[in-house]
């Protein structure tokens, strides 16, 4: 698939660029956002809402596309989905879990260190690159093999993958709050 033609189809609106990107690109879109507590019915939400992206960005003069079509969809489409994710948890937040009454005392304990871990690590993710944020949300929840990570990132090689997961785990360490 040649990109630069993609692209060119892409900003005449060709709908011939857009099914080939669904043919080619959604298969990921609808691994990701399934590996990461959604259905298939997300994904081909989150798979449109991408494409919207595209059909309002490609067309702009100052559209340059930095990499790789496919790295860039699923950038965008795991960007969305994580900020879905984020959405619903704020409204979970809001909903009470558990009735203090039918807790015992360990159970509590429990659940608040737990609380206190994920309310850390959202603080951590807050500040550091949204690149990192999805880089190693992907790389330690996702349960996929290095292999299928690095392909689905867009990584060539396993130097890079190694020098981009150091760069982003040392952007976390620096800013975390105990």
């Amino acid at each position: 698939m040649d990109e630069n033609q993609v692209v060119s189809d892409l900003k005449k609106r060709n709908n011939a660029a857009y099914e080939l990107l669904y043919t080619f690109y959604y298969p990921a879109i609808e691994r990701f956002v399934k590996s990461n507590s959604g259905t298939a019915a997300d994904a081909q939400d989150v798979f449109q809402e991408t494409i919207l992206v595209l059909l309002d960005k490609v067309p702009k003069k100052d559209f340059v596309l930095t990499s790789s079509i496919k790295t860039y969809i699923i950038a965008v489409g795991s960007n969305i989905w994580l900020k879905r994710l984020r959405e619903a948890k704020r409204v979970a937040a809001l909903k009470p879990e558990v009735e203090l009454e039918d807790m015992t005392l360990a159970e509590w304990e429990q659940k608040e260190a737990q609380r206190e871990q994920r309310n850390m690590l959202e603080r951590t993710f807050s500040k550091i690159s949204r690149h990192c944020v999805i880089f190693l949300t992907r790389t330690f929840l996702s349960g996929a093999t290095r292999e299928k990570l690095m392909e689905a990132m867009g990584y060539k090689n396993t130097h890079t993958f190694d020098n981009q997961k150091y760069k982003c785990l040392e952007q976390a360490r620096k800013n975390i709050e105990v």
